[in-house]
C-alpha cells in the first residue's frame, strides 16, 4: 500500500489485500494458479479470490496459504455458520479417533450423512480417519477375519492423498505445493505401507514429507504442523531396523521444534516414541536427553489427565481461535447498537436485506454476501472482509515482524521488542486505523512498565477507539471484540485494578469475557487474546483475596489453553494455581495438607514447562519462588 491515505482508498485496498498478499508470495514461489488451485478449486475462482471479487473460505483458504508454507494466523477471517459446525464436527472426530474409535466412527458416518456435499479436503480428512480406524483394528486384531486386507488399505491410503493431490504424488511430491493435512496423507500411505511390510516404499513417503519444508522454504511456525507426524513415521521405521540413533535424532530434531515454538502438536506419541529407544545404543548426552524427555512425557501426561484431555488425538490442520462466525457477528453487533431487526436492515443506500433473512442469517442458516455483510456491519462501526490482515499492509514480512514482536513481549523481552518496534515503525503507513491502533497499544504498555498508569490509561482508550465507536447508548457487552481490542480492553482493566478502581475493572472483565464466550458458542474455542483476559481475572480476584474463585477461573483457562496447538500461556496459568492455592490454604488452615501437595504439584509441572518451552524469564522467575512453594 502507498503512503497516502483516504477512507475510500483504505476500504478498497483493505479487503483486497488478502488476496495481494497471495498472489506476491505465489509469484515470489513461481507457482501458476492453475498448479495452487489443483485439487482445491478451479483456476477461475482462485483468480477471482485473489482480485477480491469473492470472498475467502475458511478451509481452502486457509490451506492455499499453508500450501505455500504461511500460517493463516497473521490474518482475521469470517466464516459461515454451517462452516464452523463442520469444523466442530471434525474436532470432535480428532479428539476421539485414538482412544475412542467406536465414537469417531460414529462422527465420520453423521458428518457423511449431515454434509453430503463435501470439499476434497473435508472428504481427504474423512478417509484419513476412516484409514486409521481400520490400521488401529488392524494392529489390535493382527489381521483377524473382520481385518482388512492389505491391497485394500493400500488403494484406500492412495484415494486418500488423490482426494487434493492430483498429480505423481508419489514420484514428484517435491514438485506440488501441498499443505500439512495433505502431507499428512502422505505420512498415513506411509504407515500403510509399513504395515504392509513395504518399508522402503514407507521409507520414501517419510522422505518425501520430512524434507519438503525445507524445499518450499516454510517458515519454522509451519514446520511444526508436519515435522512431529514424519518423525514419528521414520522412529517407527528406524526401530524396526534396530536402529536406535537415527530413531533418536528424529525424535529429538521434531522435539526441539515443539519446544522452540511452545507447541504440543503430537507431543505425547513423539516422548513416547523417545522413551522406547534402547538408551544402551545413544551416547550419554543423548541418554540424558532421552531421561528428560521421559520428565517430559510424565508431566505432560499428568496434565491432560488431570485436565480431562486427550494427550493421544490428531488434529485437523485448520484453527479458528482468528476465525468469527459471521452470523453471530451480526447479531451481537445488532444487539450492541441495541436496535430491532426491523431497524438494522437498512443503510443510507436502502434496503439490505429483509428481516427474515437477516433473522436467517443470524441463526446461522443463511450466509450473506460479500457486499451486504459489509453494509450491514459497516452501519455499527465495523470495516473488514471475509479475511482480513492484522494490519493495513501488503507485506506478508510487515506481518511476521508484527507477530515476532507479540511473541517477545509474551515472553518478557522488552529491550528486542523496542527495535523491533522501530524497525516495523518504518515499514508501514502510521496513518492506517489498525497501524496507528498498534503503535498506540506498544506506546501504552512501556509508560505502564514506567508506572505512569493514568498516562497509560488514556493511551489504551484512544487506541480502543480506533476500530470501537465511542457511543453513548450502547451496550458495551455486545461489541465482537477482536483479537487487538481483547488485548488493548483487558490492559484496559488491568490498569483500573492497579488504580484501585476494582468495580471499573469488574465492568471491564465481564463485558470482554461476555463477549467472548457469545463469540465461541459454535465452536467451544476462544480467540486469540482470551490468555490476556483470564491473567488480568486472576490479579483481579487475588486482588480481591477470592482466591478459591481464581484457582477455578485458572482451571477452566488451562482447559481453553490446551485445545490449542500451541500452548505457551500454559505454564503461567498452572503457576497463578500453585499461588492461588498458597494464598488460600492460609486462609483454610484445616485442609492445609491437601492444599500444599495441589500448589507444589502445579509449581513443579509450572517450572516443567518453563523449562520445556524454554521460558527463560519464567525459568528465572520461578528459581527465585522456588522454596517457598517447595518446601
Amino acid at each position: 500500500m502507498g503512503k497516502s491515505y483516504s477512507e475510500a482508498e483504505f476500504a478498497r485496498n483493505y479487503n483486497r489485500v488478502c488476496g495481494t498478499i497471495f498472489r506476491k508470495e505465489r509469484k515470489k514461489r513461481g507457482l501458476s494458479l492453475d498448479t495452487m488451485a489443483s485439487g482445491l478449486l478451479s483456476r477461475t475462482a482462485l483468480g477471482r479470490m485473489e482480485t477480491g471479487r469473492i470472498g475467502w473460505q475458511k478451509l481452502v483458504g486457509d490451506t492455499l496459504f499453508q500450501r505455500m508454507g504461511i500460517r493463516p494466523d497473521y490474518f482475521e477471517t469470517l466464516a459461515s455458520s454451517e462452516e464452523m459446525e463442520r469444523w466442530r464436527l471434525r474436532e470432535d472426530i480428532c479428539l476421539l479417533i485414538l482412544d475412542h474409535p467406536v465414537e469417531a466412527e460414529e462422527k465420520i458416518r453423521e458428518y457423511r450423512e449431515t454434509y453430503g456435499i463435501r470439499e476434497p479436503l473435508e472428504e481427504q480428512f474423512l478417509r484419513k480417519g476412516e484409514l486409521l480406524l481400520l490400521l488401529k483394528d488392524r494392529a489390535e486384531n493382527a489381521w483377524g477375519e473382520h481385518s482388512c486386507d492389505a491391497d485394500k488399505l493400500l488403494s484406500m491410503a492412495e484415494e486418500t492423498v488423490s482426494c487434493t493431490l492430483t498429480g505423481d504424488w508419489k514420484n514428484d511430491l517435491r514438485d506440488m505445493p501441498a499443505a500439512p493435512s495433505e502431507l499428512e496423507a502422505v505420512l498415513l500411505d506411509g504407515w500403510v505401507r509399513m504395515t504392509c511390510g513395504r518399508t522402503e516404499e514407507a521409507w520414501k513417503r517419510q522422505g518425501d514429507v520430512w524434507e519438503y519444508p525445507e524445499r518450499y522454504r516454510w517458515e519454522e511456525r509451519m514446520k511444526v504442523w508436519i515435522r512431529p507426524q514424519a518423525a514419528l513415521l521414520g522412529m517407527e521405521l528406524a526401530l524396526g531396523e534396530k536402529d536406535s540413533r537415527k530413531a533418536f535424532e528424529l525424535g529429538r530434531e521434531a522435539l526441539e521444534l515443539l519446544r522452540r515454538n511452545s507447541c504440543h502438536y503430537y507431543l505425547l506419541p513423539l516422548l513416547e516414541g523417545l522413551e522406547r529407544i534402547h538408551g544402551e545404543e545413544l551416547w550419554p548426552a543423548e541418554r540424558e536427553y532421552q531421561r528428560e524427555a521421559i520428565r517430559f512425557r510424565e508431566d505432560f501426561q499428568r496434565i491432560y489427565d488431570q485436565f480431562g484431555y486427550p494427550g493421544h488425538r490428531i488434529w485437523q490442520g485448520v484453527t479458528v481461535a482468528n476465525t468469527r462466525d459471521v452470523g453471530i457477528t451480526l447479531k451481537m453487533l445488532r444487539k450492541y447498537a441495541g436496535k430491532p431487526r426491523s431497524q438494522a436492515v437498512s443503510d443510507k443506500e436502502g434496503l439490505i436485506v429483509t428481516g427474515r433473512q437477516l433473522e436467517k442469517i443470524e441463526k446461522g442458516e443463511h450466509k450473506p454476501s460479500y457486499e451486504n455483510y459489509q453494509r450491514l456491519a459497516r452501519q455499527y462501526g465495523k470495516s473488514g472482509s471475509w479475511i482480513v490482515p492484522m494490519l493495513e499492509t501488503d507485506s506478508l514480512e510487515v506481518l511476521k515482524l508484527r507477530q515476532e514482536i507479540a511473541t517477545l513481549i509474551g515472553f518478557c523481552e522488552w529491550k528486542k521488542a523496542e527495535r523491533e518496534i522501530e524497525r516495523l515503525r518504518g515499514q508501514v503507513n502510521m496513518d492506517y486505523p489498525r497501524v496507528r491502533q498498534e503503535f498506540l497499544l506498544f506506546e501504552a504498555l512501556w509508560v505502564g512498565r514506567e508506572g505512569e498508569l493514568e498516562k497509560g490509561l488514556e493511551l489504551l482508550l484512544e487506541a480502543l477507539h480506533v476500530t470501537m465507536p465511542d457511543e453513548e447508548g450502547t451496550d458495551k457487552k455486545w461489541w465482537v471484540f477482536q483479537r487487538e481490542e481483547i488485548m488493548i480492553a483487558s490492559n484496559i482493566a488491568s490498569v483500573f485494578r492497579k488504580l484501585g478502581k476494582m468495580e471499573e475493572a469488574r465492568e471491564w472483565y465481564e463485558m470482554i469475557a461476555f463477549s467472548l464466550e457469545q463469540q465461541s458458542s459454535r465452536t467451544d474455542v476462544k480467540h486469540t487474546g482470551y490468555e490476556m483476559l483470564m491473567e488480568g481475572i486472576d490479579n483481579y480476584l487475588g486482588n480481591l483475596e477470592r482466591f478459591e474463585e481464581a484457582v477455578k477461573v485458572n482451571r477452566e483457562a488451562v482447559c481453553n489453553y490446551l485445545k490449542q496447538p500451541q500452548i505457551d500461556t500454559l505454564a503461567r496459568a498452572l503457576y497463578r494455581i500453585a499461588w492461588d492455592t498458597y494464598e488460600m490454604a492460609s486462609e483454610q488452615n484445616s485442609d492445609y495438607e491437601i492444599f500444599r501437595e495441589q500448589w507444589r504439584n502445579a509449581f513443579r509441572t509450572s517450572q516443567a514447562l518453563a523449562y520445556f518451552m524454554y521460558d527463560n524469564y519464567l525459568i528465572e522467575f520461578m528459581e527465585k519462588r522456588k522454596e517457598k512453594y517447595l518446601f
